[in-house]
């Protein structure tokens, strides 16, 4: 499993995560929401998520039944996309 920052953003769907990140500095969301928005598989948005928060660059918090995710990192994640 990748665990490290540059591997994370140099590696293989770096792009998809990218427009996560995206997406997610702009408001909290889903990843149902950010599967429709992009026009991706939940279980992909998923999985990039996972991974996005393995390295501290995304969190999430829970609102009644959902998760939301944000980034965690507004001033370095600018840097990045």
């Amino acid at each position: 499993m990748i665990a490290k920052l540059n591997e994370v953003v140099e590696g293989k769907g770096w792009e998809t995560r990218r427009k996560i990140l995206q997406e997610l500095n702009q408001h909290p969301s889903t990843a149902y929401e950010l599967s429709k928005s992009l026009g991706l598989n939940y279980s992909t948005v998923k999985y990039h998520l996972d991974l996005l928060q393995k390295v501290g660059l995304v969190s999430y918090m829970k609102s009644g039944n959902k998760y939301l995710y944000k980034t965690s990192r507004n001033v370095e994640v600018m840097k990045l996309i």
